[in-house]
Order: C-alpha cells, then structure tokens, then sequence
C-alpha cells in the first residue's frame, strides 16, 4: 500500500474548511474514549482535508476520511500480529502524517503509546523500551530501525520493529506501508473483532506513558489516561473555543504533550492542521494564514527579536516608525500609555504594526498560545500591545498537560491565567499549608487532568501524588487578588530552556565531575536558550596544567582565558552522545568559581546535597553575565 497516496489541495490560502457542522454540536460534547472521538468526530468529515502536508517537508495532504480509512486498516494489521488491549508501544518519531495514524490506531484499541523523539539517543531510548516493557516500536526512519535492532537483544519483550515507510531493507523488522496493505485486505472480515477491541477501552485505561527528559537510566514515565488527555481536552476547548474553522501551524514536537494537545484540538473539531520545521516557520507563518499557533517562549521570543532587527535595519520614515511603534507597543502592553501615546501607536498601528502582523504572521492570527516555560516579560508586552492575542499558559507532562491558560478577556501581561475548570491550584509552603494571597510558595495541582504516576516508580509517585489526587508541581509561584497565577520560580531541579526542551542537571552535573581537573559543577539555564555550567576547580589537578600564578581571582571568580579554554574543552569531550547526552544537554557557556560549595557557606546541605536557590540567589549576577557573555 502505498503510504503517500492521497487527496489532492491547491493552494494552502483555500484550506480554511467552510463550516459543516456548527461548533456548538462538535465540540460541546467531548466522548470519553479516543476510539469514540474518532468515530464520532472525524469519520463524518470525510474527505475534508486535515493534513495539508503529511510532513513538514513532504506537501501531499490527508484527508479525515483518508485517516479513518488507514486507522481502520492498520487496528486490523495490529490485532493480526497479537498486539493487543494494555500492551506497550514505542513511537520514535518526528511530526508526520504517520505519528498521528499510529497514535489513533492504538489509542482506538486500547494499546498504550510510549512516544519518543527520533533524535532520543540510542542509550536513553533503551532504557525508555526496556523500562516500559514495549512489545513492539515504530521507527520514523530505517536509522531509527537500526538502533532498535542493534538493541533488541537488551529487549526481551520487543517482538516486532515498524519502519514508517511502503517498504524497508531492514532485516527483521516490518513495512508499514505492507502493514496497512495487509489489513486493508481484512478489515472488512475483522469488522466485528476490531468494534469488540474499540468497545473494550475505558476512559480509564492508560492512553500513554511519556518519559520526562532525562541522561542516564532515570527519566520518569508519566501515565496517563484516556480520561486524563479527554478532560483537559474539553477543559482547554472551554476558554479556547476552537472550532472548524481554525488552521492550526504545528512546529513542536507532537510527542510533546503541549503540542499533542493542540494537535487533538485540531484533529477532532475538524480544523486544518500544518506541519511546519523552525527553519521554514517564517515562510509559513505568513503563508499558511493560521488562526491558532501555539509555540514555546524561545519561539516567540526569535520572532520578537525578528522584528527588532528588522526596525534596526530598516531605514528611513518606514525604520523610525516601526521602531515607535514596537517601543509604544511594548508601553501599551505594560498598561503605561499617556492620552498621546494612545494616539500615536493608534496611527502607526495603522500604517505599520497592522502590515506586520500580515507579514510576518498572517494576519488571520485569533490565539498565539505560548507555554512549556516562562514567557519573557518584554516579549509578552510588546506582543500584547501589538495586538497579539498572546495566551499565556502552564502545565506539566503530569498535568496532560495544561492547568491554567491566560483568558481572552485578558490582556495584562506576565501571569498564567487563572486554573482551568474543574482543576484547583494552590500555593503552599513546603510543610504543606496554603500560603495567603500573593505570598509564593510551591504550586500544588487538583484535576481530573492529573496523572496516575509515574509507570513502575511508586517512591518517585509518592513523592509528588497524593492519595486524595493532588499533585506537587515543584513550581513556585503565587495567585494575585484576582485569581490569576505568576510562576516565580521552580522549586525542584528540573531545567526548562528557552525552547521548551527539560533538562535534568544532576546526571550531566555527576558527568563533568568524572573530569579530574573539576571537584564540582552547578548546572544552570532556567529560561535560556542552552544550558551553562559554574565549575569549581580541583585546584591542586588546575595547577599541573595551568600554573597558579596565572590564575586571575576576581571576586567570586577565575577569569584565567587559559583556564577557561581547558574547561570548554573538557566540557566538550565529555558532554557527548556517546556518553547518553542529548543536543540540548550541550553546555554552552561556562564559569569558574573561587570558592568551593560548603555547608559551612550555605550551599550545600548538611548531607551534602546542592542547594540551587541559594547558589542562584549568590551567583545572580555570575549567571548573568555567564549568558551575556555566551
């Protein structure tokens, strides 16, 4: 069967889908089983296109009727090798029209997806299949194919590898594309066999487990279920109001829980959904025309900085009014415009921002929704007073994933919005009790959207669940008189960059200390673009290489250029994929430190443990001018 058949569309500008069924009758009622939405949501769409490009790449598009077609003939393919309700399967893949068709075959008969990165190093992905129990794993490409194979024998429960393409060369594993063909041939015989699997999954059932981002034999595999992704589902379309009319861009990676909510949305109110990449995203912004983007700060954040150069370097009339313009807009975002400023963005707006937000953004733009980390203040003003329909959200893998979203009515900047329907959120200090009304504390989540735990980890589910439901974030952050929430900060370990990607410091901390040249390492990057590191010397090692007297101790650091170059680059032969790590556990920039992290001197605890709030409150200005510098 040929995978890359499908319907033909001409030009992306007509793909808005004219309304077939009103909103209210799509939408208002969300079933409890993914078997069921796509029954009732997507099969009566028939061959409206949903999928403009199968792939970001790859322009031929897919239609609803054309997914539910492959959906049922790939469920017959999946019962015909054994696979079946409560088993485990790998999805290693990037955005494509094939992610989605194994996501909604499996979820349709109850079989448990454990979705993964393509770029998910050899070493973690091992420790994600083996660690789930997977029986049988998707792979995006045959590279990917290879990997699995050459680890297979570490993974006894592992019975069948499938290549995401028509055919493969990949001795021992399978086509899907020959997968399809196959139950193509049968569905029609196996239609009561497939109805009895769709009709056996319960909204309790687990839907997926994603591992949260780790280095070593240590992420986390949050479970959650039909019911959990389902409610959220419903809870974020209540203030969003997504209907059929929405086209969507999607530049996140699906297996995220933040984009794969979107995706859903997408998907099951009958909008257009476009697969994008970062390096064509400014050619498709504009292009595609979309009502809805969502993205993670570091997204917005390069298309802000896109504009600011371009005023910079624009010249003449056209420069000095664009640049009014972003300056009078960040104002108005921050709630400080005079009665002649109002005038003045008021007539720029007119005949500068309103061409920007055409050509760099479409112009048809209802929802800009940014999550997965915090949104720079200065971003979020000029956005909002641009005109920018910015949503500022938050929520975590735990959370399926959203717990509070900034309402449309909203348009002050900086805060998250209040909680969701039906979820409560609660600052609390650390023993427990609430904190009162703008005091921070440790944010604590109650919802139907809150997972079950972590897959096979009981201690680390305790840790964070408890038994009445609710959830420790391990986020600090505070509700304001009007019940909106600020993050504040993050009281657990867990590092989220710019770009929305979760970093675990620990592992790649214990990782530069195999250097004998270095005693300790504090790694650091909350809300930046890449992670950097404060090293403390072993002295006596430094000094065999670089002699102390050219050693230059400056207040709480070593400005030595030679020191400097000999961490980089030990930085750089240890910080590698052959050693488990990732692109974004790169440590880009570094910093040595004078004094070494003591009890005596607060940063580290009796039991000798890093206390990061307060080496981050010590070194502010060190980490500061870490990244400045780069």
């Amino acid at each position: 069967m040929d995978l890359h058949r499908g319907c033909q569309a001409s030009e992306f500008a007509s793909l808005t889908p004219p309304t077939v069924v009103p909103e209210s009758s799509r939408m208002s009622s969300i079933p409890s089983t993914f078997p069921n939405l796509l029954n009732q949501h997507v099969r009566p769409l028939g061959d409206r296109i949903f999928l403009p490009r199968r792939a970001a790449r790859d322009e031929s598009p897919i239609s609803f009727a054309r997914i539910a077609e492959d959906v049922d003939s790939l469920a017959a393919a999946i019962l015909e090798l054994g696979i079946e309700r409560g088993d485990h399967a790998g999805l290693i893949a990037e955005n494509r029209y094939e992610w989605l068709l194994i996501d909604q075959t499996l979820a349709g008969l109850g079989i448990v997806d454990v979705p993964r990165g393509s770029d998910t190093t050899p070493m973690e992905l091992q420790f994600i299949l083996a660690h789930s129990g997977c029986c049988v794993a998707f792979a995006d490409t045959e590279e990917v194919a290879k990997d699995l194979m050459a680890m297979k024998a570490e993974l006894p429960k592992l019975e069948h590898i499938i290549v995401m393409a028509d055919e493969t060369k990949v001795e021992g594993t399978l086509a899907l594309g020959n997968l399809v063909a196959l139950g193509a041939k049968k569905k029609v015989a196996m239609a009561a066999k497939l109805q009895e699997a769709r009709d056996a999954v319960q909204p309790s059932d687990l839907l997926t487990i994603v591992y949260t981002s780790g280095t070593t034999a240590e992420p986390k595999g949050v479970m959650l279920t039909h019911d959990n992704v389902i409610s959220n589902m419903r809870m974020v379309q209540s203030v969003l109001h997504v209907t059929e009319s929405d086209s969507f861009l999607s530049v996140l990676p699906a297996w995220h829980m933040y984009e794969r909510m979107m995706d859903y949305l997408a998907f099951f109110s009958g909008g257009v959904l476009v697969y994008t990449d970062r390096r064509r995203l400014k050619e498709d912004l504009p292009k595609i025309k979309p009502t809805v983007f969502a993205a993670v700060p570091r997204v917005w954040e390069i298309l802000h900085d896109g504009m600011v150069n371009h005023s910079l370097k624009l010249k003449g009339i056209p420069g000095k009014l664009l640049r009014k313009g972003l300056a009078l807009s960040r104002q108005k975002g921050r709630g400080k415009l005079s009665a002649l400023q109002r005038l003045q963005h008021k007539l720029i707006d007119g005949l500068v921002l309103k061409k920007i937000r055409s050509k760099v953004f479409g112009g048809q733009l209802r929802l800009c929704v940014s999550g997965g980390g915090a949104l720079p203040r200065h971003v979020d003003e000029t956005f909002l007073g641009m005109g920018m329909p910015m949503r500022n959200g938050y929520g975590l893998t735990e959370t399926s994933p959203v717990a509070s979203i900034r309402l449309p009515h909203q348009f002050d900047p900086g805060h998250i919005g209040p909680p969701l329907p039906d979820t409560r959120i609660e600052a609390r200090k650390e023993d427990g009790t609430p904190v009162p009304e703008g005091e921070t504390g440790i944010l604590w989540i109650h919802g139907p959207q809150i997972m079950r735990g972590y897959y096979e980890n009981p201690s680390r589910t305790k840790e964070v669940l408890t038994e009445d439901g609710w959830f420790n974030s391990g986020d600090l952050g505070h509700c304001d008189a009007n019940g909106n929430f600020w993050i504040t900060g993050r009281a657990k370990d867990t590092i989220v960059l710019a770009g929305g990607e979760n970093v675990e410091p620990e592992p790649i901390e214990t990782l530069i200390k195999t250097s004998p040249l270095i005693e300790q390492a504090v790694v650091v990057g909350q809300d930046r673009k890449a992670l950097g590191v404060l090293i403390v010397p072993s002295k006596d090692a430094l000094d065999h290489v670089v002699p102390e007297s050219e050693w230059q101790v400056e207040g709480d650091v070593l400005r030595s250029e030679k020191v400097r170059a000999l961490y980089r680059k030990e930085l750089d032969r240890m910080v590698t994929r052959e050693n488990g790590c990732r692109p974004t556990d790169r440590v880009a920039t570094l910093q040595v430190l004078a004094e070494g992290l003591t009890p005596d001197n607060g940063m580290l605890t009796q039991t000798m443990k890093v206390r990061r709030h307060v080496i981050t409150e010590r070194y502010a200005s060190v980490i500061t001018s870490l990244f400045d510098r780069g």
